[in-house]
């Protein structure tokens, strides 16, 4: 009876978890794409391996189930929260939401305390996930910081503008892949696994866990400071400079090692095992099947219920230009422009136009997305309004318009191309006729209509070109004219 149990378990699990990653191919190829990578994911295969064989240490624990029909709540919102980040194109809220529905699978076998059971091989398995670039910013931040001051410290000229430290011999930017959030991972992932696998307490395991990291945050402080000092010194020609990246790795080789000796001498102390505690010790073995039917009916129906929304759009949509009285629209829509070159990943077509009022001449972009995908969507971190190889970025800000029920503010980036020359873009989202400048409200609207069945969206954009003395005036065209472009009557519903 027991192993016919354990072979339905091991189907129930297998179903699942198929089902969610086939319906949901985009995560399973992120993941991957990020696992193969240079980047702060690249442990990835290592940490799921290593979470496994945390799992199979544990693997008494699955003998005792504890059916709860409260911990149908815990599918329920899971499953929810993957409906939403798919509706939206959220690709990390779609990782985090996988991995949740997992747990929560877990969850309805064994009850709400095979969390703390499984806690470590859990956090051993999420630090794989692509979903921490939130720490990309704080620590990115500091690391410029640190890094700069050491090296002013150590009595070599440096100065700093944001990201940028420039120096005698060179000029280095800090970039968010150089913000140590890799080394950050790597580190917590190592201390997770020796805790699990010494079976500290978890206060010590805490402790262990909170050394590590910093000393994975002190190795990319030094990482930065040596590869500037020798940088500057060499004037950019040392190798170190040329692959930053291998050098970095040696410089956290470097750490982990005291790191490992301070693990074995300090951390190797088993705690009592209390994890066949932390399950109901008189759970009945007995398999409630329709209870388990009826959360893979959840999982199979919410999965289901999101490929029947999405395949509704209309195949023909685009933005259709509204008629400007004070401007005239020169010529016929182009599908490139020969003085600018935007990235928009996925978009189903690409339109350029010019409006001019006397000499004045504006240059429109338009990038309809029929329907969005996770990778191939209006608002993704690859996307770019203008080539950083011609143009420097000098501002990013929002600019106000003339206020109507339609769009008081719109975004603004500054850009320079020379001592003379300056470009104005202003931007904006539009998603089934509703106008936003902020990205949240455009994601929002986004899914909203995608459930409506109308998901055509458009990025809109619109540059003016400008001598670097004329700025004011400049400012004054693009918001006028952004808010003649969005005004209410000037607002068309998309195409039907």
């Amino acid at each position: 009876m027991y192993f016919s149990d354990r072979k339905k378990l091991t189907s129930f699990f297998a179903f699942n978890i198929i089902f969610v990653l086939v319906a949901n191919p985009s995560v399973v190829s992120e993941l991957i794409a990020e696992w193969w990578s240079v980047g702060p994911y690249n442990h990835g295969l290592l940490g799921f391996g290593l979470s496994m064989y945390c799992f199979w240490l544990k693997r008494d624990i699955f003998s005792c189930y504890s059916f709860k029909p409260v911990t149908i709540l815990f599918i329920l919102c899971s499953c929810l929260l993957l409906f939403t980040a798919n509706l939206a194109s959220i690709g990390q809220l779609q990782q985090l939401s996988v991995f949740l529905i997992v747990t929560a699978l877990l969850t309805s076998v064994y009850g709400y305390k095979i969390i703390k059971t499984l806690f470590l091989p859990l956090l051993i398995l999420s630090l794989t996930l692509p979903i921490w670039n939130i720490l990309q910013v704080p620590l990115r931040d500091i690391s410029t910081a640190v890094s700069f001051h050491s090296v002013s410290l150590l009595g070599f000229e440096i100065t700093r503008e944001g990201y940028r430290l420039i120096t005698p011999g060179g000029i280095f930017s800090v970039e968010e892949a150089c913000s140590g959030l890799g080394f950050f991972l790597v580190s917590a992932l190592y201390a997770g696994f020796v805790t699990q696998f010494n079976n500290l307490t978890y206060k010590a395991g805490l402790g262990f866990l909170i050394l590590a990291v910093i000393i994975a945050i002190i190795a990319n402080w030094i990482r930065i400071t040596v590869i500037i000092i020798v940088g500057s010194q060499t004037h950019m020609q040392h190798f170190i400079v040329q692959d930053h990246l291998t050098f970095g790795w040696f410089v956290f080789a470097a750490g982990i090692l005291p790191l490992i000796i301070i693990g074995q001498a300090s951390f190797n102390e088993p705690a009592a095992d209390n994890s066949t505690s932390s399950v109901e010790q008189n759970a009945r073995p007995v398999l409630n099947t329709r209870y388990l039917l009826l959360v893979s009916a959840i999982v199979v129906l919410s999965s289901g219920a999101f490929s029947y929304v999405s395949s509704r759009y209309d195949p023909d949509y685009k933005f259709i230009l509204p008629t400007i009285s004070s401007y005239k629209q020169l010529g016929q829509v182009n599908a490139a422009s020969p003085n600018w070159s935007p990235t928009s990943i996925g978009a189903s077509s690409e339109q350029f136009v010019y409006f001019s009022q006397g000499e004045l001449l504006i240059q429109v972009y338009l990038a309809n997305y029929v329907r969005q995908r996770q990778g191939q969507e209006m608002i993704f971190v690859e996307n770019r309004l203008f080539n950083e190889n011609r143009w420097a970025a000098v501002g990013q800000e929002t600019l106000a318009i003339k206020q109507n029920s339609v769009l008081n503010k719109v975004n603004l980036i500054k850009l320079r191309r020379d001592t003379k020359r300056s470009r104005l873009i202003a931007y904006w989202y539009v998603n089934d006729g509703h106008f936003s400048a902020d990205k949240k409200q455009s994601k929002w609207n986004e899914a909203v209509a995608t459930i409506k069945g109308s998901p055509g969206a458009t990025l809109i954009a619109v540059a003016l070109d400008y001598h670097n003395q004329e700025q004011s005036r400049a400012l004054k065209i693009i918001s006028d004219f952004s808010s003649e472009f969005i005004r209410p009557s000037a607002s068309p519903e998309p195409q039907i």
